[in-house]
């Protein structure tokens, strides 16, 4: 005959409520985490999703570029496109789009289709919305696109913006519909923590293009001879600074894939220390260094470098060799050295 008093329903000594007690804790513990989780990614994406939403006022584009279009108009802006700038780096060969990115971290992004053909820009951007995508970074809605070198581009001198336009309007059309962008946690978390200025463009044109470096920009064209001023317009417009970050003293971005190797140090302290121009000119035009080491042209597209003109390739080495040892603190704006008279061109 059982004892009904003894049942097991349960362990009533000190050791039993102990464990219950504990039990208890651990599973308000992993709620609470859960909890601050689930916070944190809302906060993530709240604050992501308002920076990657929002419209930017940009200042009003003249309805005409106003320059004549003829040859060498076209043929300047071909040299700029694909030699200087190298849209197709991310817009691809035919200037038709193509994948940048395809991570579940970082997303799905695409770079734009230029063309004239069925899914591309080119067909309905007007002067002024050609001058906003390239200078200011915003689409036709006046949100920002996304790592569009417009802080950059922002100098074209108003000639060079014409030219640009003038090749783009008589590029074959392609048709190619690209898939709907993506942006995955990664790149949230990069833009909630503004860690990469450069991703948002408009912001960053905002930033460094301000009213204070509006001087910046002229309509008149930059002088072809190897002067301190055509270096730094040339090493904006060419994206340096995209790669080797604005002092140009390199390293990773913040959403660089694996793998991706590290872009060198190019300040007079960096990579390039004991180099001549001639060991300049040859990584640029063969991919080559001083020490045999060729350059991987996926990452630093040297073909298409190599159509830059010898007083241009010039103008950059010289530009590189006034930085200080630890990059150049302006923002790619800047106007000091491209406002002050080339001390070498005197002597």
């Amino acid at each position: 005959m059982s004892d009904g008093g003894s049942g097991c329903r349960g362990d009533h000594s000190p050791h039993g409520a102990r464990r219950r007690s504990g039990a208890r804790i651990a599973g308000r513990s992993v709620l609470g985490l859960g909890a601050l989780a689930l916070t944190g990614l809302a906060t993530v994406y709240s604050l992501s999703e308002r920076a990657l939403a929002r419209h930017y006022s940009v200042p009003a584009q003249p309805s005409s570029l106003g320059i004549e279009v003829d040859d060498a108009l076209v043929d300047r802006g071909r040299h700029l496109v694909t030699v200087v700038a190298q849209c197709s780096y991310c817009h691809g060969s035919d200037l038709a789009g193509r994948e940048m990115a395809d991570d579940p971290w970082i997303g799905r992004l695409y770079a734009s289709n230029l063309t004239r053909g069925e899914g591309g820009v080119g067909a309905r951007l007007s002067d002024p919305g050609w001058a906003a995508a390239l200078r200011h970074g915003v689409d036709s809605s006046g949100r920002s696109l996304l790592l569009m070198p417009s802080a950059q581009l922002a100098r074209l001198t108003d000639r060079d913006l014409a030219a640009v336009v003038a090749y783009l309007r008589q590029v074959p059309a392609v048709d190619r519909i690209l898939p709907e962008k993506r942006t995955g946690w990664l790149t949230r978390v990069v833009v909630a923590l503004d860690l990469a200025p450069d991703l948002i463009s408009a912001q960053q044109v905002a930033d460094e293009m301000g009213p204070s470096r509006a001087v910046a920009r002229t309509s008149t064209a930059i002088a072809p001879e190897a002067t301190l001023a055509s270096g730094e317009y040339l090493v904006a417009l060419g994206g340096c600074r995209v790669c080797h970050r604005a002092d140009l003293a390199g390293g990773l971005h913040p959403l660089s894939l694996p793998g991706e190797p590290v872009p060198p140090d190019l300040t007079p302290g960096g990579v390039m220390v004991g180099w001549t121009g001639t060991d300049f000119a040859r990584a640029m035009r063969e991919g080559r260094t001083p020490d045999g080491r060729v350059l991987d042209r996926e990452f630093m597209p040297w073909p298409a470098f190599a159509g830059l003109r010898d007083e241009e390739v010039d103008a950059i080495w010289r530009y590189l060799e006034s930085l200080g040892e630890r990059g150049d603190p302006r923002a790619p704006g800047g106007t000091e050295v491209a406002g002050r008279e080339d001390d070498r061109s005197r002597s």
